[in-house]
């Protein structure tokens, strides 16, 4: 047995493979895009060590597509016959909780990885990935949580201290801790400058405080450090294009569209497409015209209608063969859906069947101009909506477009009611008060209308 970096006993061939391994890790938390060549070399070194078969299992998992599926389950063969072999008591939990999110109980590898941190804080890949479920299961509060319990036994000497603030920063920004959060977001830039994880937290806070000039500041001002992280930059490019929608700045936020967000064009990676999808419909609902780049977006959406993965990566391909006017597609991928709804031994299955089928079937009644219908399909769940995932300031995409189709389909009561509560939540939204006039406009409320108007013209001036 050989100690990693945080003291944890690992099974390993040789010194070398482990401290491999260490720096593998260290990559693979700071969003590095050589995270899979330093897996290589772990390889290298040893070729049959438990815990960089669950690593390669787990990034296999992380990529949300069916043909790496595979390369996960084969992955967890190899770790399960080395695992009886012999693996400390850590590790075979490792293979157990990667079993666990191979069989669809995502549920189950949470609540493994969490057992791990009880009796091991400093198993970083645990806390992690448990960050991850957690936040595509929806449930900020045990986001928060989870690194709440694991922070006492850390310290800043210890390698990757940064990157577990940053956790901290980004569950206390989704439970609206919002001072706390920007400052332990600060506190990990400030620890390494080129965290782009917690470098986006900070960016959360200042979005949901309305604070458009200073995020577009932070976000330049960092933006320099991004050139070796992942795709996940392109998210952070997307981040600094909500704070220029705010101000209706289109010709800005193309620019980044063409240059950093979508600047490949190649890559159906989930994250990218939902990034580009979410984009260009805020950006066309507000009046932008967005030219041709629907197509690319929808041509790859057409290749995921069988995937089901997650019902947040379902909505936004839905949104995108929907906008484009692929009916067909749409109406195959609500079929192929309710078929992954009704796998009630998955973690998924039921939030599929609870949400994601009336929020997708909401944005294809809005894609075909059935306004009436789409408010009637997402209303009554969009207090559920958050159990698909996603971030406030992702799902904030599915409360416009609920806004939205109350407009246009003359439901101003709704859409006053609706925008009233979002600008008390967000008073610093240009949009929010802008929708609340059309609404007052609508019911004949002349005055209402015109303050609403005026606070959001304060807004972006």
């Amino acid at each position: 047995m050989i100690r990693d970096q945080h003291g944890l006993e690992t099974t390993a061939a040789s010194e070398q493979a482990v401290r491999r391994y260490d720096d593998m890790i260290l990559h693979y938390l700071g969003l590095r895009q050589d995270t899979g060549d330093r897996l290589k070399a772990v390889f290298d070194a040893d070729p049959e060590m438990p815990m960089a078969l669950c690593a390669r299992g787990y990034f296999m998992k992380l990529f949300c597509t069916p043909p790496l599926e595979r390369k996960a389950e084969e992955s967890l063969a190899a770790a399960q016959k080395l695992a009886a072999k012999g693996a400390t008591d850590r590790e075979r939990r490792h293979v157990a909780a990667l079993g666990a999110w191979c069989r669809g109980d995502i549920a189950g590898a949470t609540d493994a990885w969490e057992e791990i941190l009880l009796d091991h804080p400093r198993d970083v890949l645990a806390i992690r990935l448990a960050h991850f479920t957690h936040f595509y299961l929806g449930d900020s509060g045990a986001m928060r949580d989870s690194v709440a319990r694991v922070l006492p036994h850390w310290s800043a000497e210890q390698p990757g201290y940064g990157f577990v603030v940053g956790y901290e920063a980004f569950g206390l920004e989704e439970t609206g801790a919002y001072a706390e959060a920007e400052s332990a977001g600060r506190r990990a830039v400030a620890i390494n400058g080129r965290d782009i994880w917690a470098t986006h937290a900070v960016a959360h806070v200042m979005e949901m405080q309305g604070r458009l000039r200073d995020g577009i500041a932070w976000l330049d001002g960092l933006s320099g450090g991004w050139g070796a992280c992942n795709n996940f930059r392109f998210h952070a490019w997307w981040h600094k294009c909500l704070f220029h929608l705010e101000l209706e700045q289109f010709d800005a936020i193309l620019d980044l569209y063409d240059r950093e967000v979508r600047a490949d064009t190649t890559t159906a990676d989930y994250l990218d497409m939902s990034n580009a999808i979410a984009l260009l419909w805020r950006l066309q609902e507000a009046g932008a015209d967005v030219g041709e780049r629907w197509v690319e977006l929808a041509d790859k959406a057409e290749g995921k209608i069988d995937d089901h993965i997650f019902a947040f990566h379902d909505a936004h391909y839905m949104m995108a063969l929907s906008v484009d006017g692929r009916r067909r597609k749409a109406d195959a991928m609500l079929d192929t859906m309710e078929a992954a709804a009704a796998h009630g031994d998955t973690t998924e299955g039921p939030i599929f069947r609870e949400v994601g089928l009336p929020l997708c079937r909401a944005i294809a009644a809005y894609g075909r101009g059935e306004y009436g219908a789409a408010v009637d399909l997402l209303a009554p769940v969009r207090r559920e909506v958050y159990r698909i995932g996603g971030s406030h300031a992702q799902r904030d995409l599915f409360f416009r477009l609920l806004v939205a189709a109350a407009l246009r389909s003359g439901r101003y009561k709704l859409a006053r009611a609706l925008t009233a509560e979002r600008n008390a939540r967000n008073p610093g939204s240009a949009w929010g008060w802008k929708r609340a006039a059309a609404a007052m406009d609508g019911l004949g409320e002349t005055a209402g209308a015109e303050a609403a108007r005026q606070r959001a013209i304060e807004l972006m001036a």
